[in-house]
């Protein structure tokens, strides 16, 4: 596919020009299937040029920023979403701000991304919103100003679920979709929240369920379950030490381990690590046949490098709420096994052939009963579960896998009336 992507994603680069993990996962691919990338963030915009090394240095231009503030008033959108607070009986002047606030976002985005576009062609130009949110907007905004551009859209959790943030159906959501000409959701869980206020309000044939998939190419080099080449269950987990991913079911579940050896590392940092660790200490110290190594913050080509060293026998997701975790398939990458509540979108993820899904109000329970059965596998049976992880992950998480359906080609553009 030639052409110019126009990449809309808020948090793409940060101000010190250091680009997020999610659009360095998708790079390598969008650079093989467009001529230009152009990205549009909240902290300003650049053309890619394939000499890139660590960092982007954005450039910020000013009209931008001006023009957003003297647009907002009279802003369609924007008026449009506040009397669509007033029907809901939920107009009250913080509800006001932050709505404002998210026009005044999205339009600056817009600005910026009009900027970069004066000398591109329509037919040959792909907008695409990284998240269904103001740069969602954002996009939203050229595409009607250059129907002749392709424009699709991600929708993941934060920006779809009411109970995360009550106010998503009033972020410009009619519009986006009025807008896109492919509506791209994480999962089935986020479709059915989308569809839960958008209902009979979007085309339903524009909107598709794609996970947003997971970085590198698969792994050739088979790794054995460590149960069987080492005689030690090694359990790996991946995630913020916060109250909504209740790492401490871990402690619990393990503090009643009455197996062989196990040894617990965790990867992750957050508030709670220290309390963590403590209540480590206590519960699972005396135990002779638990071993708990809490790694702490790891960048995510540290992680890599860990999985692409160490071979674990299966990762535990232990969370209330989840979109699809990305941290999941990075170990199913190298064909570990899923152990994960039936919470969000891990269901569309877990399948019986990869893991086991626990009921959430099982809690630690849960999880300890997916470790029994998973150390009770014969060695046949647990090397079979891997090869399946490898091939799961392949067909249906790799990103390379999945951004072919997001930009089909060839894409033949038309304008709606």
């Amino acid at each position: 596919m030639s052409g110019t992507l126009m990449y809309i994603n808020n948090s793409a680069v940060d101000a010190a020009g250091k680009p997020d993990p999610f659009f360095l996962q998708e790079l390598p691919w969008l650079k093989q299937r467009f001529d230009r990338i152009v990205v549009i963030c909240q902290e300003g915009v650049r053309t890619l040029t394939g000499e890139e090394e660590k960092t982007y240095p954005l450039i910020r231009p000013l009209g931008g920023r001006v023009l957003s503030w003297i647009r907002l008033p009279f802003t369609r959108e924007l008026w449009r979403e506040l009397r669509h607070l007033q029907r809901d009986g939920v107009l009250t002047p913080r509800n006001v701000v932050k709505v404002a606030a998210f026009a005044r976002r999205g339009l600056k985005m817009h600005f910026w991304a009009e900027r970069m576009m004066r000398a591109l062609s329509e037919a040959s130009t792909t907008l695409y919103a990284m998240w269904m949110s103001f740069d969602g907007y954002a996009a939203a905004l050229c595409k009607r100003r250059h129907p002749g551009m392709r424009f699709v859209v991600r929708g993941h959790a934060y920006d779809i679920d009411t109970e995360r943030v009550s106010l998503n159906p009033y972020f410009m959501k009619q519009f986006i979709a009025d807008q896109a000409d492919g509506l791209y959701l994480i999962s089935e869980t986020a479709k059915k929240q989308y569809l839960s206020y958008m209902q009979g309000k979007v085309d339903e044939s524009r909107l598709h369920v794609l996970a947003m998939g997971s970085g590198g190419e698969p792994v050739e080099t088979y790794r054995e379950a460590p149960l069987y080449t080492q005689g030690v269950l090694r359990v790996v987990s991946c995630a913020q030490v916060i109250p909504i991913k209740q790492v401490e079911l871990m402690v619990e579940a393990l503090g009643k381990w009455e197996g062989g050896p196990l040894c617990w590392t965790h990867i992750g940092g957050g508030e709670g690590l220290e309390e963590l660790r403590r209540l480590a200490d206590r519960t699972l110290g005396p135990k002779e046949n638990v071993i708990c190594e809490l790694l702490g913050q790891m960048s995510a080509s540290r992680i890599q490098k860990l999985y692409d060293e160490r071979a674990f026998d299966v990762i535990v997701n232990t969370s209330r709420k989840e979109g699809v975790p990305i941290s999941i398939m990075e170990a199913m990458r190298h064909g570990t096994p899923v152990i994960a509540p039936a919470v969000g979108g891990i269901p569309d993820l877990v399948t019986p052939q990869v893991g086991w899904l626990y009921d959430p109000a099982e809690g630690a329970q849960g999880v300890l009963n997916a470790l029994q059965k998973l150390s009770s596998f014969t060695q046949e049976q647990a090397e079979s579960m891997r090869r399946q992880v490898r091939e799961y992950w392949n067909e249906h998480c790799c990103s390379y896998s999945l951004l072919p359906r997001l930009f089909p080609e060839p894409f033949r553009h038309h304008v709606r009336r």
